[in-house]
């Protein structure tokens, strides 16, 4: 049965995006098998036959490796994503409309490529040597929240410092305090967008698309 089951596996699990979801979907799948040939034995088939029955009434295994990764995905599609984006930069210009302020005013390169970095290395750091795609969002989405703080935090403290110097600076100095956490929670919301558009493994719900 091991080899039956071991050979069927790896066919289904080729075609499974994701390496979590692979994983995942190995191991409700192996526990099946194992289910379905124990039923079989006890019915009274021989083993071999047993073994031979078990993978039948699994059904074809690229067809199931497909159907499991698209069961597990959960985005809505292009039209949807469009639809988000235009949404979104209308968004951007209605602030701007309503606030009298210039678009111009909402970008600064330090503190956009500061956020990322910070992001970027938080990510990392958590996935450590188990690094995957959807892992690795998942620390973004919450990376970029962390980093957006700690800069504005530390430009904070620059513009206190300088205000004796130059205090008709300070406001446009604490303009540029609060980017930062705008860019953290821009990208955070970019991260979860693209975690939703990932297979991901739901515990039991395998199970289900089985013939």
């Amino acid at each position: 049965m091991q080899k039956y089951m071991t050979d069927y596996l790896d066919k289904t699990c080729a075609v499974i995006r994701g390496r979590e979801l692979r994983q995942t979907a190995r191991g409700e799948l192996a526990d099946h098998m194992r289910e379905r040939y124990g039923d079989l034995i006890a019915d009274g088939l021989e083993p071999e036959a047993a073994a031979l029955e078990t993978i039948k009434r699994m059904g074809d295994p690229e067809t199931l490796g497909r159907r499991i990764t698209e069961a597990n995905r959960s985005h809505k599609g292009l039209i949807n994503a469009l639809i988000g984006l235009v949404l979104f930069i209308f968004g951007i210009f209605l602030i701007g409309a309503i606030s009298g302020a210039e678009i111009i005013w909402y970008f600064d390169a330090a503190s956009f490529t500061t956020v990322i970095i910070l992001t970027v290395a938080y990510a990392f750091l958590c996935c450590g040597s188990k690094l995957t795609l959807l892992k690795f969002m998942r620390h973004i989405k919450s990376g970029a929240l962390y980093a957006g703080g700690i800069v504005a935090l530390a430009t904070l403290i620059l513009v206190f410092q300088s205000m004796a110097d130059n205090p008709s600076a300070v406001g446009a100095a604490l303009a540029t305090t609060l980017i930062a956490p705008i860019y953290g929670l821009l990208l955070s919301a970019a991260a979860r967008i693209a975690e939703s558009r990932l297979p991901s493994p739901e515990d039991g719900a395998i199970k289900n698309l089985l013939e």
